[in-house]
């Protein structure tokens, strides 16, 4: 739920002092810093991620061999949730004997991914570049400030990409250096006039003054949410286990995001925008001559709909198709028909959280 008070979220000093020294980039928002590392949680226990002194992730027994390959994406590419040799790009080093190098960063949007190619493949060139994306980059590409999509990621401000007569812009990054971090609230006229989601999302999702009006606003969202909320509390107070429903506030918002997917491949302006940014990529491959792959990498919930509905962005990638040029790989043909998919997955709810080791050894081959 988010009130009033989350117009203008109090930014941590801590936090922000941790996030500039593990991930914060003036142009792009956020990236995996070089030397840097992690350990996470999975269904299968802890996994840890190591970065190497260019900012891809170790390849380990290949980091040091000759490199055709280079990836680019989000965290879907980068592998979260999986050791450092159970990444799909390592799967796919030992089939093609070759270091394919690994630049993903968690929730990138292919505008991210794009100028963070354009800026580094000089300096580390391969023959051949995969940007791997997760369908919901379609909503990535509509935010300046993570946060008005999802709710309390504070420190996630980008630049994006806008149509001006048939022609992309670029709107840099607002929140550029840590002085603005702690004055943004002076840049929130800029952030909302270029956010989708503020007006589009937020503001209709924010329940103020008067609380139980608004309430109102969103009933099917906001009452669920209030009710397990509620629930989980209680059943603690009382010292009942309630790691069974503590996943069910967030299947309603994830559910509520997997619509908004849907929505936003039926809209021609958005679609075009990404199929804009994909052109100029391509654009880019052939001035630096290297072959340009574009991998779709399904979310969980994502082949979980296209099972018992549709292929949620088919015409999308019909219309790319149509273009010679562009070479897809779209996973989701093969992963939807997999009889058991929560083995490919690190999470066992709907969303399914990554690619599990088993899922990334599927994806490679």
């Amino acid at each position: 739920l988010i009130t009033e008070n989350d117009e203008y979220p109090k930014l941590s000093e801590e936090g922000i002092k941790k996030f500039f020294k593990h991930g914060f980039d003036y142009e792009l928002g956020w990236i995996r810093k070089p030397n840097t590392s992690h350990i996470e949680q999975g269904k299968h226990g802890k996994t840890e991620w190591h970065t190497n002194e260019t900012g891809a992730r170790k390849n380990p027994g290949f980091d040091n061999k000759k490199s055709k390959i280079s990836c680019y994406g989000d965290s879907f590419t980068f592998c979260r949730q999986v050791n450092d040799d159970e990444t799909w790009e390592h799967e796919l080093s030992k089939i093609l004997n070759t270091n394919v190098v690994n630049y993903g960063v968690g929730n990138y949007g292919i505008d991210q991914t794009s100028i963070r190619m354009k800026r580094e493949f000089m300096q580390n060139p391969t023959e051949i570049v995969i940007v791997g994306i997760v369908p919901d980059t379609i909503s990535r590409i509509m935010s300046v400030w993570k946060h008005y999509y999802e709710y309390g990621n504070t420190f996630g401000f980008k630049p994006r990409f806008v149509l001006k007569n048939e022609k992309l812009h670029m709107i840099k990054n607002i929140i550029d250096d840590k002085k603005k971090f702690f004055t943004y609230e002076k840049y929130l006229t800029d952030i909302r006039k270029n956010d989708f989601f503020y007006k589009e999302k937020f503001r209709k999702e924010e329940i103020c003054f008067p609380h139980i009006i608004t309430i109102f606003k969103n009933p099917s969202r906001n009452f669920k949410i209030i009710f397990w909320v509620l629930l989980i509390e209680f059943l603690k107070k009382i010292n009942k286990n309630t790691s069974k429903i503590e996943w069910h506030p967030n299947k309603i918002i994830m559910k509520i995001n997997l619509m908004w997917r849907i929505k936003l491949y039926k809209n021609k302006e958005i679609q075009k925008l990404l199929k804009e940014i994909i052109f100029d990529m391509i654009d880019f491959s052939k001035k630096s001559n290297f072959k340009l792959y574009l991998a779709f990498l399904p979310q969980k919930d994502d082949i979980l709909f296209m099972k018992n509905n549709f292929h949620l962005y088919k015409e999308f990638i019909d219309e790319l198709n149509k273009n010679k040029e562009i070479k897809i790989i779209d996973l989701a043909k093969y992963l939807k028909h997999e009889n058991n998919i929560n083995e490919l997955y690190s999470d066992n709810n709907e969303y399914g959280g990554h690619y599990s080791k088993k899922g990334n050894k599927k994806i490679a081959l």
